[in-house]
């Protein structure tokens, strides 16, 4: 199964902005972390926007989340920036044989277990949330020296 990064870009994203409370993070900035081209992320912002996760204030750039950490789950972001039926996570080939026994009834028995799983996953990922991946990293990072953060980035 194959997805695309819109969805740890945004997460790694958001994390960024978190710690870095009170310094100005641009695109270029969040591109430079993630790896990321600063066209995407620009298009992330729009979608967490939208969702009611992510302010951006146009002209002086500042980015700031509309939501605390702590109620932020990986869910949230997932069905901010993704696609999130089954269908579109599981593709089936579009010329199956309705002509064979197996053919002919396979994507409507697999989808039910197909559905189950991405309820499983949304499930899951509800439980997890920003706040919980801050207190990790901080863990994983207990100098707290952020390198992506340029140290002459201005205040926000």
């Amino acid at each position: 199964m194959k997805m695309s990064s819109k969805f740890t870009v945004s997460v790694q994203m958001l994390m960024l902005i978190s710690v870095s409370e009170s310094k100005k993070v641009t695109s270029e900035m969040i591109s430079e972390s993630t790896g990321s081209n600063p066209v995407m992320v620009r298009q992330l912002f729009g979608k967490l926007k939208k969702a009611g996760i992510l302010n951006v204030t146009t002209g002086r750039g500042a980015t700031m989340l509309l939501k605390s950490p702590s109620v932020i789950s990986l869910w949230d972001i997932y069905m901010a920036v993704e696609e999130y039926s089954s269908k579109e996570l599981f593709k089936f080939h579009p010329q199956i044989s309705n002509g064979c026994e197996v053919g002919r009834f396979f994507e409507d028995i697999l989808s039910v277990h197909l559905d189950e799983a991405v309820q499983a996953m949304g499930e899951k990922m509800s439980k997890i949330t920003l706040t919980q991946l801050i207190d990790e990293w901080r863990l994983a990072n207990p100098d707290k020296v952020n390198k992506c953060i340029h140290r002459d980035m201005p205040e926000a």
